[in-house]
C-alpha cells in the first residue's frame, strides 16, 4: 500500500521534513539530514509516508525526534 504514493511526493515531503526538523533544532539542512540519516529516521519517514503526510507536521517532527533519542540521538 505504501508504494502507491508518487515518488516525487515522498521526496518533497522528506526534503520539507529535513528542513523543518533543522529549523526546530537549530541545524542546517545538511546537519539535519546527517542526524536523521544516522538514526535511520529518513527510511522510517519514507516507509510510513502514507500515515505521516496526513498528520500534523510539527507533531511528526517531535515524534521523529523522540524516535532518534531512543536510537541514541542527543537532540532535546
Amino acid at each position: 500500500m505504501e508504494n502507491t504514493y508518487k515518488v516525487r511526493d515522498r521526496i518533497e515531503y522528506i526534503i520539507a521534513f529535513i528542513n523543518e526538523f533543522g529549523k526546530r533544532f537549530g541545524l542546517t539542512d545538511s546537519q539535519a539530514y546527517r542526524y536523521l540519516k544516522t538514526y535511520d529516521a529518513i527510511s522510517n519517514i519514507d516507509k510510513h509516508y502514507g500515515a505521516l503526510h496526513t498528520q500534523d507536521f510539527r507533531g511528526n517532527i517531535e515524534d521523529v525526534a523522540t524516535y532518534c533519542r531512543r536510537m541514541g540521538g542527543q537532540l532535546i
